[in-house]
């Protein structure tokens, strides 16, 4: 039988996500917290020989009594307690997955999947489409020191000696360190016309720090700060959240020596990965191409869909575009933003 543990019961979430074969700060109650697009609940199943859970934002569906499900902006998706549940398992999970979606009129389900936890894909089996979108740079720190440093490009090793005798590194320990580093964010996202849902509050950033295991590191070029570079830690993993750049020191590439400087530490504390992402938005994009430099490991970037309620979702498609109903990829197609939106 699913438990369903919402915000509130945050110690016996936490305990439970950390009893996963593998986990992510992306799954744990803090970072859910932060999400304000709905609901955040923890799904969990337990049977006789393994345990499943899947994070989730319930939303309701504005005009209706029905609801859907998304995922925090990151890398969630499902866990189990095993690396390689039973089909029998997996079948229990996803038939009180099912159960539940009918108690709560769920209409849809979206899932953003992690691409380092290989099993995902496999315990959404037969439960809607697992979607590749594009792929994500890591390095496996746990690989020799040269054999890391040399899978970076030629010119990426010597932009980092450059950078080096340049730039001066800290960490962020002030009130003031991370409001300087907020500034410098938002002035990223307006340079690249990035969408609302990217311009995080103030209060995202300070509770973020409060209540994730995170570092920011910042960087100072003739004494001014002008990029960083927040990164977090937990069960081994190593994850670039958010990095930004003052766009006029754009030239500089500093978060180059910034990453070098992350790999460094994360390497001294015995992290396994550090994930460095893919491209804005997904995409194959100039941004994926400077993560490219620092590594040759790739991993695949996929969501998961689901249409509970085939009749409703079409009537709601319907509903929103009338009789020209837009080839895209959108899910779901309802959600999709017009320009009147």
């Amino acid at each position: 039988m699913l438990e369903v543990i919402d915000i509130s019961q945050s110690e016996r979430w936490d305990e439970i996500v950390r009893s996963m074969h593998a986990y992510d700060f992306y799954h744990l109650p803090a970072y859910h917290r932060l999400d304000t697009s709905g609901q955040p609940l923890l799904l969990y199943c337990k049977t006789n020989t393994d345990a499943f859970v899947l994070p989730i934002i319930l939303r309701d569906i504005p005009g209706t009594t029905y609801k859907d499900i998304t995922s925090v902006y990151g890398y969630a998706g499902p866990l189990s307690q095993t690396n390689n549940p039973s089909a029998s398992d997996i079948g229990l999970f996803q038939e009180d997955l099912k159960v539940y979606f009918d108690v709560h009129h769920i209409v849809s389900m979206f899932t953003r999947l992690h691409p380092l936890f290989e099993n995902q894909a496999h315990l959404l089996t037969g439960l809607g489409e697992t979607v590749d979108l594009n792929q994500t740079v890591a390095i496996d720190l746990t690989q020799p020191e040269a054999k890391q440093r040399k899978q970076y490009a030629h010119s990426l090793k010597n932009d980092i000696n450059r950078l080096k005798n340049s730039l001066s590194i800290k960490e962020a320990k002030s009130k003031e360190d991370i409001d300087a580093f907020i500034d410098i964010y938002y002035d990223n996202m307006k340079r690249v016309n990035a969408s609302e849902k990217y311009f995080f509050s103030n209060d995202y950033f300070y509770q973020f720090f409060e209540t994730i295991n995170s570092t920011l590191l910042l960087a100072i070029y003739q004494g001014e700060l002008i990029s960083g570079s927040l990164f977090t830690e937990c069960h081994g993993i190593v994850q670039s959240h958010l990095s930004a750049t003052r766009s006029e020191y754009l030239y500089l590439s500093p978060v180059k020596y910034i990453w070098e400087c992350i790999r460094r530490l994360a390497q001294a504390k015995n992290d396994t990965i550090f994930h460095l992402g893919g491209g804005f938005g997904g995409k194959d994009d100039s941004l994926f191409a400077f993560k490219s430099q620092f590594s040759k490991c790739r991993f695949m970037f996929q969501t998961g869909r689901y249409i509970h309620n085939q009749a409703v979702y079409a009537h709601l498609v319907a509903e929103k575009f009338k009789n020209e109903v837009p080839q895209s990829s959108y899910f779901p197609l309802y959600r999709l933003p017009l320009l009147s939106d």
